[in-house]
């Protein structure tokens, strides 16, 4: 998202988080315009994507409903990257770590060699993600996971947000009262995929309310190994402080991994030389909030200008 955009994207959350009634007011008013009914029995269940893939949601969460108003389409730059990778990019191995309701990886159809992994906490998400693995084209290349995906095995707590499944984590316990507190069980990507990735093409989006670092630095082995690397991930330097990361000490692993571009006023920067402070002065700001392209030996006609599109 551009730099307004992540502002704006960031003075929703804690808006939603500080006066979760008046959004859910705001949620169910735009579902009843759209639908003319509150009643849920009358609310779909289900939305057909523009690739004409179906993904299931909970139509009385307020994230499953707000996807059912904007028909799915929510991070329209990611699927717009994901869209483009996948037919450019023809990867053999894909892995989206933060499915949620799966608007990303179900959101396109893939290569019949390519393995797809799809990483999810929230175990109340499970339901929705296997009905639409079930219905999409490749569900025999699909493996679901329900794990928290970090850099180490062990147990975790990690804050089911009733409210909202979207910010949903271990980082952080939101204000307000909507919350389940569970436990869930780590592990690595290293760990958890069974394909042998010498020379392949690897494909990845990592969204995960600020364990980014975590994620990463636990598929380390799997990006060295492979012959390339491309992916997407979220960078929200306040989520990220509150998980424990040092930003410059990840900024500098992405660097040491990959050739990285961020998204700055919806245009990608090469990031791969730029320190913290000079993300500091190019946003404006000590917090930074944005979208991050990480790029390992992908081919030249691999542009990724394309990539950039509006959010």
């Amino acid at each position: 998202m551009n730099t307004g955009a992540a502002a704006g994207k960031t003075f929703l959350l804690k808006m939603w988080e500080n006066y979760p009634k008046t959004w859910k007011f705001l949620i169910d008013l735009g579902i009843f315009l759209k639908y003319k009914t509150l009643n849920t029995s009358k609310i779909p269940n289900q939305i057909v994507l523009p690739s004409s893939n179906t993904i299931f949601v909970n139509s009385e969460e307020n994230r499953g409903r707000a996807l059912l108003i904007s028909n799915g389409m929510t991070q329209k730059r990611l699927t717009n990257f994901w869209n483009n990778a996948v037919n450019e990019y023809s990867p053999d191995l894909v892995i989206d770590v933060g499915v949620n309701y799966g608007e990303c990886i179900f959101s396109t159809n893939y290569p019949t060699h390519t393995q797809i992994y799809g990483i999810e906490a929230n175990r109340d998400l499970l339901k929705y993600i296997h009905q639409s693995r079930e219905v999409h084209h490749n569900k025999a290349q699909i493996k679901i996971f329900n794990v928290f995906a970090a850099d180490k095995v062990a147990e975790k707590t990690f804050y089911v947000d009733k409210h909202w499944s979207g910010t949903s984590s271990a980082a952080y316990r939101p204000a307000h009262d909507m919350i389940e507190q569970t436990t869930v069980r780590s592990d690595t990507i290293d760990s958890i995929v069974e394909e042998d990735v010498t020379n392949k093409n690897i494909l990845f989006k990592v969204d995960v309310e600020g364990y980014e670092a975590f994620v990463l630095r636990g598929m380390t082995e799997l990006i060295q190994k492979s012959n390339s690397a491309l992916g997407f991930i979220e960078f929200n330097s306040e989520y990220m402080e509150n998980s424990g990361v040092n930003l410059s000490d990840f900024l500098r692993f992405l660097q040491q991994h990959f050739s990285v571009y961020i998204y700055v006023k919806n245009e990608l920067v090469n990031g791969s030389q730029l320190t913290l402070s000079d993300l500091h002065k190019l946003f404006g700001s000590k917090y930074v909030h944005t979208d991050m392209i990480l790029v390992k030996n992908v081919k030249e006609q691999i542009n990724l200008l394309q990539f950039s599109s509006a959010s």
